[in-house]
């Protein structure tokens, strides 16, 4: 429960300070999502939603961070003025996230949906829409990190 509210407080903060990120410049840098196989999770990124590796900054020898980003070829991830995603090796007692952390924005619902589960990860909640007629659904990557899924209207 004490999670929950930390997690909603951190929501609250996000939205409130939103407004003043937009003024300022700030943006999402990247996104961490802690993996137990970094490389074979990166593969699961690359391969569903068309990412390529940018980069492996050196951590240790018992933990693995690699940097992956939008573009069919590392040089155009590499060129992206996007939110990279981090992958970095899970510690041992850590569960995979009760909550989505990763939103991503997708040009078709359907398709990004089959292209996961093609691609090892599962649906957990099928395609909606919201009042607003904005397309969602929720699906886990096959490290169990629970992704949202979000379609403007068309």
């Amino acid at each position: 429960m004490r999670v929950v509210k930390m997690v909603l407080a951190t929501c609250l903060v996000t939205v409130a300070t939103a407004a003043m990120a937009q003024e300022t410049g700030i943006r999402v840098r990247s996104v961490r999502v802690l993996a137990t196989d970094p490389d074979a999770l990166a593969l699961f990124y690359e391969k569903a939603f068309g990412m390529s590796e940018t980069r492996r900054p050196p951590v240790s020898t018992a933990v693995k961070e690699i940097v992956i980003n939008s573009g069919a070829t590392p040089e155009l991830a590499k060129k992206a003025t996007t939110a990279a995603i981090v992958f970095y090796t899970r510690p041992a007692n850590a569960p995979a996230g009760a909550m989505a952390s990763l939103i991503l924005q997708v040009p078709d619902l359907d398709a990004a949906i089959k292209s996961v589960v093609a691609n090892g990860g599962t649906l957990m909640r099928p395609a909606a829409k919201s009042a607003e007629g904005l397309g969602y659904a929720f699906v886990k990557d096959p490290d169990g990190n629970q992704i949202e899924l979000v379609m403007d209207p068309k």
